[in-house]
């Protein structure tokens, strides 16, 4: 790459749940291993009940809105409440990270994670 070349960036989008998120930080991990700019993001009121590696600065973690922000780590939202408010907030709070980031070259997704209608 060209020092006129922008960095490659990874957004990756992981569904807010521990066997969701783990697989795809061990995968931003195989991504920033071939030096590629990475970061992972979540639900913040996921991010609330777990804890992430706070000394890895070489995947940016950053959190978007589930409509469910202000819940505490303890309080689960029933599903049939949870996916709704999801597809309500998630497109446009996923919209503004996006933008927040500088629109990455490349974003993945976790594939349980359909916004659509």
């Amino acid at each position: 790459m060209s020092s006129s070349q922008k960095q490659p960036h990874v957004l990756v989008i992981s569904y807010p749940a521990q066997g969701h998120v783990n697989p795809m930080l061990q995968f931003c991990k195989r991504l920033v291993a071939k030096g590629i700019k990475t970061t992972s993001a979540t639900t913040l009121s996921f991010s609330k009940s777990v804890t992430f590696d706070k000394n890895n600065h070489l995947i940016n973690l950053e959190t978007f809105s589930d409509g469910f922000d202000d819940n505490g780590p303890d309080e689960i939202v029933a599903p049939e409440v949870f996916f709704p408010k999801l597809r309500e907030v998630g497109p446009k709070s996923l919209s503004d990270l996006v933008l927040q980031l500088d629109r990455p070259n490349v974003i993945i997704y976790d594939g349980f994670f359909a916004m659509g209608p």
